[in-house]
């Protein structure tokens, strides 16, 4: 969706905050440069191309046609790796080069020289020790240095304050050949200010591009939540296939270690994406809507240990939009003549349809998302305008864990269908009897299906709203092992085309809410909300069992970057917890916790416990 996206409205008043903001699990590590010489070196990406021919004298033009010509058949994707374990989607999704072909420094006084360590996704706590680099060419700004990079290049950016840039579809990146944007310094001096000069909407523009790194930037919006800046940019990172226009798809992108506040609506948004790692980020005060945003129909995403902390709406939202993703569609000219757009389900799977037998599956933008892992995220402080601290639309077959979501002031984890108009005739009025409900062709088709939701702790107290929704065509949702506690409504809340092959067992919760179904619907049901449960549990009786239950933000701003609060909660359980310790069902137990701690029992919500 690339205008405002649709949020549940609820006006709420949002505690003050003063100078605090979230912020990401883990530190960047501040590099050192060399001496100071500008180095010549080979010419850009560009003009190393080689020539078109010439056109011989005479050559009569194309003949003028009625149609434009079909475009050509695009080139298959890679396939999405399925697994429960992020750390093996990163590593067979994004196979980052160990050394660099060419390092573009941004900045002056640019050095012969500098130290840098290759990236590891996958690593935790310190770099690997970093190595002492040629630099090849100097630029002074960061478009220069964007067009000029090629496969497989480092752009170290030197501490100062820039303006934004954009990347487009570059054929020479690829697997280990991304193209890696590096904030060099310590964290917060490499602050990006201003508007790409593609778009003023966006700072960083990621434009059909892929195989792309942004690291350790400090994407700096100028507006407050409910005041933005008249002509600002919207957001601080944009990734954007452009499908109707490019007929492609951004992908294997990686947004790590940076910080995007202030914006007038977003953090980071995509569309028309797959492949996208979000990692110790902090997505923080977005004016408008939301901390980051996920939409029209993006797949195969990582979105793990950041932090979405004080935004408008919701912390992340994940949105895949149907109406808005074939809206996108339709602009492409092999679509022009498909019928017009109709609100029926006929009109909208027929051209879904069509779209995959022209550009496969999960080729273009359909208003689905699959192939999610989003976890050990801490979301807090968001939701003065409605939505959801986690807000998700149209996704499925996706893995939700290890997330902690605390002090939001509307839904917790909400899984809906965005009121698409496509559905309309199966949510109004809903199923009355199971035997209206005879498999999924029966419900919604834009839904949130089959997650897995395990190992969460969410804590809350708005009324009419859920900790955990499985709103319109959310059906097959799988919970085990959380803590969804709100005081002033329903901590689980299910609708009846929500109600089908629901799972769930061994959660916490106050209480259940099945939205005034009938009765006998629940027969739809693998299991219901209150199996194995602990239910009746308060806030106050919850932080009992935990070592400091508080609703103080989780990270503190300071000197342009962040900190963790020292007074933030801890949510660990007590030793002495048997409410909260081995009550989890073994099977589905994550390997380690939100602070990525081994688990050693099956425990239930976001965090192992305390040690003595």
């Amino acid at each position: 969706m690339r205008g405002p996206t649709r949020v549940m409205l609820l006006a709420r008043r949002c505690p003050r905050v003063g100078s605090l903001v979230g912020g990401a699990l883990v530190a960047l590590a501040a590099l050192a440069c060399g001496p100071t010489i500008q180095v010549a070196g080979p010419p850009p990406e560009e003009a190393t191309q080689p020539a078109p021919p010439e056109k011989k004298p005479g050559a009569p033009a194309p003949a003028p046609t009625s149609a434009p010509p079909e475009p050509p058949a695009p080139t298959a994707a890679e396939p999405f790796v399925k697994t429960r374990d992020s750390d093996e989607w990163v590593s067979q999704s994004l196979k980052l080069q160990r050394r660099y072909e060419r390092v573009l420094v941004v900045g002056a006084p640019a050095p012969a020289t500098i130290r840098v360590a290759p990236l590891d996704l996958n690593a935790r706590g310190a770099a690997a020790e970093a190595q002492e680099v040629p630099v090849t060419r100097a630029f002074a700004t960061l478009q220069q240095a964007a067009d000029a990079a090629r496969g497989g290049d480092l752009v170290a950016v030197l501490p100062g304050t820039y303006a934004g840039f954009s990347v487009g579809d570059k054929p020479s990146a690829g697997q280990e050949r991304f193209i890696h944007f590096k904030a060099m310094g310590r964290p917060g001096e490499v602050v990006i200010n201003q508007a790409c000069a593609l778009d003023p909407s966006w700072m960083i523009y990621l434009k059909a591009a892929h195989h792309v790194v942004i690291e350790g930037f400090n994407l700096a919006g100028s507006s407050e939540p409910g005041r933005q800046s008249a002509g600002a940019p919207r957001a601080g990172v944009m990734v954007d296939g452009a499908f109707g226009e490019t007929g492609k798809l951004a992908h294997h992108i990686a947004v790590v270690g940076s910080f995007s506040h202030h914006h007038r609506m977003w953090g980071f948004h995509s569309t028309d994406s797959h492949t996208v790692l979000l990692q110790d980020n902090l997505f923080a005060l977005s004016a408008r809507e939301h901390g980051a945003y996920v939409s029209d129909g993006s797949d195969n995403y990582v979105v793990r240990r950041n932090v979405f902390f004080g935004n408008n709406a919701g912390g992340f939202q994940a949105n895949l939009d149907p109406e808005a993703s074939l809206e996108e569609v339709m602009k492409h000219p092999s679509f022009r003549s498909y019928p017009p757009p109709a609100p029926t389900r006929a009109w909208a799977a027929g051209l879904i349809k069509l779209a995959t037998d022209r550009f496969g599956e999960h080729g273009f933008p359909d208003g689905r998302g699959e192939n999610f892992i989003i976890e050990q995220n801490v979301m807090n402080g968001n939701g003065r305008a409605g939505g959801g601290a986690l807000n998700l639309a149209g996704l499925s077959d996706s893995l939700i864990q290890n997330n902690l979501l605390y002090g939001n002031l509307a839904h917790g984890i909400a899984q809906w269908d965005n009121a698409n108009p496509y559905d309309k005739a199966y949510v109004e009025p809903g199923p009355s009897a199971p035997e209206q409900v005879s498999g999924p062709e029966a419900l919604p088709l834009f839904g949130c299906r089959n997650n897995l939701i395990r190992n969460n702790t969410v804590i809350m107290n708005n009324g009419g709203r859920a900790a955990l929704q499985c709103g319109n065509g959310s059906w097959g949702c799988r919970l085990r092992n959380n803590v969804f506690i709100n005081d002033a409504s329903a901590s689980i809340e299910v609708l009846s085309t929500g109600i089908y092959r629901f799972d769930a067992g061994h959660n916490v919760v106050n209480q259940v809410s099945y939205g005034g179904m009938p009765p006998a619907l629940k027969r739809l049901a693998a299991s219901l909300a209150e199996t194995r449960a602990v239910t009746g549990i308060t806030r106050a009786r919850f932080a009992a069992e935990v070592m400091r239950a508080s609703d103080e933000p989780w990270v503190i701003l300071e000197g342009g970057w962040w900190k963790l609060n020292p007074n933030r909660p801890d949510f660990r359980p007590k030793r002495t917890s048997k409410m909260l310790l081995g009550q989890g069902d073994a099977r589905e137990v994550p390997a380690h916790d939100l602070l990525g701690n081994k688990r050693g029992s099956a425990d239930l919500g976001a965090l192992s416990p305390a040690s003595d």
